[in-house]
């Protein structure tokens, strides 16, 4: 009987432990039509579906592989970013990002 009931907890817990994960471009809440929160999903990179009509993206406590003069360059009508304890190749994401956005615009 003992068996048994310990058989049942280590499928149970086994079961909890296999969870589906979503795609990237799916992970990110949409906060507002045009405000996108990413917060602590441990991504490594700006999804790719994000609408080009975002105008906050909140990408905080994240892994960024790496930043490029392109990364934020598709969100044209970004004005707020917050990349608060984001982590670029092991060091915190500090700005200015000068040339991540690639136009004259100035993003807070």
């Amino acid at each position: 009987m003992a068996c048994k009931i310990y058989w049942l907890i280590l499928m149970g817990l086994f079961c909890v432990s296999c969870e589906e994960y979503e795609p990237v471009d799916t992970m990110c809440t949409e906060v507002t039509n045009k405000s996108y929160s990413c917060e602590d999903l441990g991504l490594r990179e700006i999804p790719e579906r994000l609408p080009t009509t975002t105008e906050i993206l909140d990408f905080s406590f994240n892994l960024l592989s790496s930043l490029h003069n392109s990364t934020f360059s598709k969100l044209k009508n970004l004005v707020y970013l917050d990349l608060t304890r984001a982590l670029c190749k092991g060091r915190l994401v500090t700005p200015p990002l000068d040339g991540c956005m690639n136009r004259g615009r100035e993003v807070k």
